[in-house]
């Protein structure tokens, strides 16, 4: 039997309900996907819905866009007018125009120099058209990445010379332990131009300064006359916490980090059992 979504405060549902919560932004993997990273079909019905009755939905995922697309038009976002932040906010994307409205990339002569920084005992990627690149021979973390976006995984020699446009984010791989240490190193080294953050704890993620996904959705919402009071985030993952900390109402699934469900107004049920779906369910009521 499903449980029903519950609040970590110990208050009364009825105080999330009724507020008038327009736009609806939720992380993708740990979150609306499945283990099998997949939308189930009870969740896309509820989305749907919640769409007809006038919710805007927000993807706002790590993700490169490539891989976020093909759920979206499962939720057919287009025809309601849902937008996407992919790479964890340097790129924001209208899915009824089908163009970006924001997107911001690493200067292409920081590559370089951070693949350098970087150094031996990590894997750092990047991207190139529809595929991920991985600098040396992949491991289990890189088939991880190349196998969750459902991308084909490119083993490069030297990732600086392989890479022909401008990067949105670059992810690097490695002992949790030591990628701590590599992501402080990261953000003293490039405290001008770069902002590093893990979103797993094997995984970093390097993106242009000050990029995250609170600061996306704040240009959104600004763009679109909507404000974080009409706004319920959903994450389960250290990258989420800025954006849930923005929104006025945040939940958190059943599976998500503990500062994550520390830093939530409610926690739902796990992704692989309709979390967000029933978060949506009980107390969206557009």
């Amino acid at each position: 039997m499903i449980k029903e979504p519950f609040l970590i405060s110990g208050h009364p549902p009825k105080t999330i309900e009724g507020l008038g919560i327009r736009f609806l932004a939720t992380d993708l993997d740990g979150t609306l996907l499945t283990s099998a990273k997949d939308i189930t079909p009870y969740s896309q019905q509820v989305l749907i819905e919640a769409q007809q009755r006038g919710l805007a939905i927000i993807l706002a995922s790590g993700r490169p866009l490539y891989s976020i697309l093909p759920y979206a038009e499962q939720l057919e976002m287009q025809g309601y007018g849902g937008f996407i932040i992919a790479y964890n906010g340097s790129l924001v994307w209208d899915c009824a125009a089908g163009k970006p409205f924001k997107e911001q990339t690493i200067p292409s002569d920081i590559i370089p120099q951070l693949a350098q920084a970087v150094g031996d005992g990590f894997h750092i990627h990047g991207y190139r058209g529809n595929s991920i690149l991985v600098q040396g021979s992949p491991d289990d973390r890189s088939a991880y990445i190349a196998r969750a976006n459902k991308m084909p995984l490119l083993e490069v020699r030297n990732l600086a010379e392989a890479i022909t446009h401008p990067q949105h984010k670059c992810i690097v791989t490695g002992p949790p332990r030591k990628l701590w240490h590599l992501e402080r190193r990261i953000n003293k080294q490039f405290e001008d131009c770069l902002t590093a953050y893990r979103s797993e704890s094997f995984l970093l993620e390097i993106m242009p300064k000050g990029i995250d996904k609170a600061g996306a959705l704040q240009l959104l919402l600004e763009r679109v006359g909507g404000t974080a009071d009409e706004l319920l985030c959903c994450g389960d993952g250290y990258n989420d916490l800025n954006m849930m900390r923005f929104a006025s109402i945040s939940c958190a699934t059943r599976n998500a980090k503990k500062p994550v469900k520390e830093a939530a107004t409610f926690i739902t049920d796990c992704n692989d059992r309709d979390g967000i779906a029933h978060a949506v369910k009980k107390y969206v009521t557009v």
